[in-house]
């Protein structure tokens, strides 16, 4: 019985030193909430590093708080406290345990034992803080004897009190016939699986739910569904963190429109996953389709993306492959533009179709086959000239596959699609060292390269080709998973390096804000829908209004892709734009400046289109102003 009283009385002191950590959580997020605002309201770098140490300052005089440090994505150290004698991080932090947060948005809380020290002699707070510059972390630690003291606070005697009542009850109630200790400890592995926030199921007790349900013979078909609430780490940022709990919890109430044998799970962030045994695809459709009907009333423009997987009693699958299959489709149906559910079995029907493409897709990225290479030249609409090439991978005669777009969304499917990104680019440069180059170079990057682009590789290669870093631009699209923080640290370790940055389809969506906040981006590409509706759509005028007013601040040019008829041309020269296209350059690609071709255009070319629209276009090309185009 002592035993059994011991354990009530260890649960009773954990359950106040948890409650004590949360209000500590809750009371440093609402600090960084004041961060955040005098971060936002703040313009200059000055006024901005004054801010962070004004903020940081008023932080570390929260009780119990011994350092107080402001850090980047990369780890780097912004702003600390007095670190004192009791130190808390050096001035570049392990870019590793900041990853939890940045790629969930969440606050973390551990003990010095957990990150690398021994025993409990301080609490460290890693805080989400939203930026103009990023999402940036907080660390705080907290001494330990905070806790230590609320402990003492209570008072000893209340606590042998609780240990004496449980000492006397606990026979009583087994005398009884009762079970509390028993119940007690069901209960406190029921809320351990719990998720906190929405109460529905966590990531511990998923797998095993899913293995039981498979085993099942009662179900001759399971159902898994995996969900991401759409552009939630936006809202996030854009709304605050209180508004995404809501969002979640939101969520989770909408899930009661699923039948009774259906479970769903909180497995981190804005991830879910249901299991519905019972129902084949159709019918997990229907049910997710009711949970987002249930959504949208209670969080107009709240949506999610789901992906379905059924395993079926006559052809069973296991747990992993249905796993990577519901994640498949989930990934199509971000693909295809979020706000849907896709099933796996509609993407093996393309696949089945498509056999002969995979056939010849594979041996594309192998090397197999080779690849041909275009070049569209872009040219600078006040002066006339032709300031870079944009390199296109063109397919080989005859091929089964419906273009370039066509193969990158199946290498999408099939998850090659950065090894068909790196075949592409090396066809690229070998085509470019087979000749003497001029001109700024655009190598589009796909976003699934962005996790593992081998930089130092790059370079060696461009070398090879006759080339430097400063001679190439990085092209990638603005939904190109900014969101994460590696492909983030890549682009600012390739501008390290000397390559300059384009951001591709400005406009298609409401992600190239995001990107520019997250990364400085030397060239805007317009989308080529924006260009061609200016003169008849407001958004697209103050899509390119704002594109100048952003470079002219950073520095830098812009590019409206697919200027594709004189009418497009006009509408960019009109007079509202053309007082701006002095700083930054206004620069244009698409068929009516010059079709993609095996043959680059030398600097000096002229197009006749462009001299009727231009009073004075430049003579000499040599004679361009370094600051902008530093080809030579």
């Amino acid at each position: 019985m002592l035993v059994a009283g011991l354990i009530e009385f260890g649960l009773a002191r954990q359950q106040v030193i948890d409650q004590a950590l949360e209000e500590s959580r809750r009371d440093y997020e609402l600090l960084a909430a004041g961060l955040e605002d005098a971060l936002a309201e703040k313009t200059g770098r000055a006024e901005r590093s004054e801010a962070m140490a004004h903020q940081l300052a008023h932080v570390k005089r929260s009780n119990g708080t011994v350092y107080v440090g402001l850090f980047d994505g990369d780890g780097k150290l912004l702003a600390s406290s007095d670190s004192g004698a009791d130190g808390g991080a050096s001035e570049e932090e392990d870019a590793g345990r900041l990853s939890e947060v940045l790629l969930t948005g969440r606050t973390t809380v551990k003990t010095e034992s957990e990150i690398g020290g021994t025993g409990v002699t301080r609490y460290e707070f890693l805080v989400p803080v939203s930026s103009p510059d990023g999402l940036l972390v907080l660390e705080v630690d907290q001494e330990a004897g905070v806790i230590a003291g609320l402990l003492r606070d209570i008072g000893p005697n209340k606590l042998f009190g609780l240990l004496t009542a449980v000492l006397v009850a606990t026979p009583l109630s087994y005398v009884l016939g009762g079970r509390s200790l028993q119940r007690r400890h069901l209960r406190a592995q029921q809320e351990a699986d719990a998720d906190p926030l929405t109460g529905l199921s966590g990531r511990r007790p998923f797998q095993p739910s899913l293995e039981a349900r498979l085993a099942d013979r009662k179900y001759s078909v399971v159902a898994l569904a995996l969900l991401d609430l759409d552009g939630f780490k936006q809202q996030n940022d854009r709304l605050g963190h209180s508004h995404g709990d809501r969002v979640l919890m939101g969520l989770a109430d909408a899930f009661d429109e699923l039948a009774a044998d259906d479970v769903p799970f909180r497995l981190g962030g804005d991830e879910f996953a249901v299991i519905l045994p019972g129902s084949d695809e159709d019918q997990a459709t229907e049910a997710l389709e009711r949970v987002r009907a249930a959504l949208a009333p209670r969080f107009p423009g709240a949506t999610f993306s789901a992906g379905i997987a059924v395993s079926h009693a006559a052809e069973p699958v296991g747990l992993q492959e249905l796993w990577e299959r519901s994640d498949a489709a989930l990934y199509e149906a971000k693909r295809l533009g979020r706000r849907r559910t896709v099933t796996f079995a509609s993407m093996a029907e393309g696949h089945i179709v498509s056999a002969e493409k995979i056939d010849e897709l594979t041996h594309l990225v192998s090397g197999d086959t080779p690849l041909r290479i275009a070049f569209q030249p872009i040219w600078d609409l006040h002066r006339g000239v032709v300031l870079a090439h944009e390199a296109l991978m063109r397919l080989p005669e005859g091929s089964r596959i419906n273009g370039p777009q066509e193969a990158f969304d199946l290498a999408e499917r099939l998850g090659i699609a950065a090894a068909l990104d790196a075949r592409a680019r090396s066809a690229v440069l070998a085509s470019v060292g087979s000749r003497q180059w001029e001109g700024l170079l655009f190598l589009n990057v796909h976003p699934d390269a962005l996790h593992s682009f081998d930089l130092g590789g790059l370079v060696s290669d461009l070398a090879v080709a006759g080339l430097e870093p400063e001679d190439v631009v990085l092209e990638v699209t603005e939904q190109a998973a900014l969101h994460h923080a590696e492909p983030v640290r890549t682009l600012r370790h390739a501008q390290d390096l000397g390559f300059r940055l384009a951001l591709d389809d400005m406009g298609r969506s409401n992600a190239g804000l995001h990107a520019l906040r997250l990364v400085r981006f030397d060239i805007i590409k317009i989308d080529g829908e924006v260009v061609a509706r200016l003169g008849v759509d407001p958004s697209s005028m103050a899509t390119v209004s704002a594109a100048i007013t952003f470079i002219q601040e950073a520095g830098g040019w812009i590019v409206a892709e697919g200027i594709e008829t004189p009418g497009m041309l006009s509408a960019l020269l009109q007079p509202r734009f053309s007082a701006a296209m002095l700083q930054p350059v206004v620069a244009g690609q698409g068929y009516l400046l010059g079709r993609p071709d095996g043959q680059p255009l030398a600097l000096d070319a002229r197009i006749g289109v462009l001299d009727r629209y231009l009073r004075d276009p430049a003579e000499d090309p040599d004679g361009l102003d370094e600051a902008f185009y530093r080809n030579s």
